[in-house]
């Protein structure tokens, strides 16, 4: 009964706005939501899924333990959410930054400099996005598996596009490796990166992570 409920559960999920912006009356529900994400975003972060409880989540949040309840169903699908955002803002920050230039150089430039300027903003949710990965199970492992494949495949066709416009090729093989590898840099930058020491390097590291793939397709 338990594992019918679990798998029915996303289709209950609250809407998550994508924006935090001033709220009106009628909108504090999923502000609440908001604030509950990014506070077990950062407990997560620190003490991974596995380790940490609605009640570490509840004390880094500031509101009573039995409360979290009232908004969401349990940690797992607090996962789900906090990965779901995750994805449904980088695509959206993606095409609002690809939608400025036609030219498939600085299409593919915009993209990684939209996806690691986010990293940058969102340390903690990046950090549980790359790590948590496989914590989640049945319909919320497909659908955050679905949003993964769609924005890998947005990263996958510049990639082409790019390659293309240096008169290079890919097939499908090369393509995929390409993405994962360029992936594979982008996404465990929280590893190293250091906000008081690297951020004003930023634009620097933007342009070395495109100069880094660049390179490697110009070569070929």
């Amino acid at each position: 009964m338990k594992k019918a409920i679990l798998e029915d559960a996303p289709k209950r999920i609250p809407r998550i706005k994508p924006v935090a912006r001033v709220t009106a009356p009628d909108e504090r529900y999923d502000a609440n939501i908001d604030h509950i994400l990014r506070s077990a975003a950062a407990v997560f972060a620190e003490k991974s899924f596995g380790l940490a409880s609605i009640r570490d989540i509840a004390a880094c949040a500031r509101i009573s333990f039995p409360r979290i309840y009232y908004y969401l169903r349990n940690k797992e699908e607090i996962l789900y959410l906090i990965s779901r955002r995750a994805f449904e803002q980088l695509v959206a920050l993606a095409e609002s930054r690809m939608s400025e230039s036609d030219d498939p150089e600085e299409r593919l430039r915009l993209f990684i400099r939209s996806h690691l300027e986010y990293h940058m903003s969102n340390l903690a949710e990046m950090k549980v996005l790359v790590r948590e990965a496989d914590s989640l199970t049945g319909r919320y492992a497909a659908d955050i598996t679905r949003l993964k494949r769609e924005y890998s495949r947005i990263c996958r066709r510049l990639l082409e596009g790019y390659a293309a416009h240096r008169n290079k090729s890919l097939d499908r093989e090369q393509a995929r490796i390409l993405t994962s590898l360029l992936f594979g840099a982008m996404n465990w930058f929280y590893t190293w990166y250091e906000p008081a020491r690297d951020y004003e390097q930023r634009s620097r590291i933007m342009d070395e992570c495109f100069r880094m793939i660049a390179g490697t397709l110009s070569m070929r």
